[in-house]
């Protein structure tokens, strides 16, 4: 890395005051693992790639599979993160998301996290380690924010071989409604009441018992990438 700023200029000053500053014309690229859930409630696991080249500060979405509207945004919001995180100014390149699930229909929010770190990584020329895997939505100031099916997706990370999932904080804490039915005879009648009944699950010890894989919470970018890079 330390190589890699030698001969770097600076290009522009953020209001923030963060100096951002230039990439070496080389192209860069990087994977991650992406979790999704089916709508029947299955846990999928897939690659999204990332790819920066010298271009006009666009970002791209290979959309096969066909991805929901929300993913631009997603793809976008990650690119500025991952700019602010690297200090590297990217309005000279071209950043390239494609996904690599077996889906007809992705949605993006949920990917944030994962497309933000594999950028991070692509950037800082990285490695991602191949036993962490991440759901979590990405906002502009680098938080991660909560997502659906996490159950399911730390079923289908543990199937691919991962051993530390992250979750949004305040997830790794879920409340689960159980099924309760009471009968009631009256004479020749059977009267069914059913109700259910909340119950609170600690996914990291559920995780651990049922797929042998850790759990654990972050709450930005800055702490999910600490579990993520090499």
């Amino acid at each position: 890395i330390l190589g890699f700023a030698l001969g770097i200029s600076v290009l522009q000053l953020p209001l923030d005051g963060n100096v951002l500053q230039k990439l070496p014309e080389a192209r860069m690229e990087s994977s991650s693992y992406v979790v999704a859930v089916t709508s029947d409630n299955k846990g999928l696991i897939g690659n999204v790639d990332v790819e920066i080249n010298p271009g006009r500060g666009r970002v791209l979405i290979n959309t096969n599979p066909f991805l929901e509207p929300d993913t631009q945004y997603s793809a976008e919001t990650a690119a500025a993160v991952a700019e602010q995180y690297t200090k590297k100014n990217l309005d000279d390149r071209d950043i390239i998301y494609s996904f690599d699930i077996d889906g007809q229909v992705l949605g993006g929010p949920s990917a944030g996290a994962a497309m933000t770190a594999a950028t991070i990584a692509a950037i800082e020329h990285r490695e991602l380690r191949s036993d962490v895997a991440i759901t979590g939505t990405i906002t502009s100031d680098g938080s991660i924010g909560f997502v659906g099916g996490v159950l399911e997706k730390a079923e289908a990370a543990s199937e691919q071989g991962v051993k530390l999932f992250l979750v949004p904080k305040g997830q790794a804490t879920l409340t689960t409604y159980e099924r309760v039915v009471e009968q009631q005879q009256r004479g020749s009648f059977v009267y069914q009441r059913v109700r259910y009944v909340p119950k609170t699950l600690d996914l990291n010890e559920y995780a651990k018992n049922e797929f042998g894989i850790e759990v654990r919470e972050v709450a930005t970018i800055d702490e999910a990438v600490s579990y993520m890079l090499k």
